[in-house]
């Protein structure tokens, strides 16, 4: 099943990764075992009232490089990472969170 990103206006779509413009995106599933993490993914995301299921992610773009771990050449998503990057119309937005 492909994947695809629920971040509002975000067109990333895919299997488990795959490259644009030289770049590498994943797809990264919601902490639906960590409500407080989720609550923060869900205030920076704003869907409104709407709840993710196990069957929804984010993708490598609405996060910064110091949210992952490369392990053997592998990116891994940090267990403290929230996603703060978000595309708006004119310019990247960058949400700051104090964690």
């Amino acid at each position: 099943m492909p994947r695809y990103c629920a971040v509002k206006a975000c067109r990333n779509r895919g299997r488990t990764a795959f490259k644009k413009a030289n770049k590498r995106i994943s797809f990264y599933p919601f902490p639906l075992h960590d409500e407080p993490r989720l609550q923060k993914w869900m205030g920076n995301i704003k869907q409104g009232e709407w709840t993710p299921s196990r069957h929804q992610y984010v993708c490598s773009e609405h996060f910064t490089e110091d949210c992952f771990d490369i392990r053997w050449g592998i990116r891994y998503l940090k267990n403290t990472a929230i996603p703060t990057l978000f595309l708006s119309t004119e310019h990247v937005v960058v949400l700051q969170h104090k964690l």
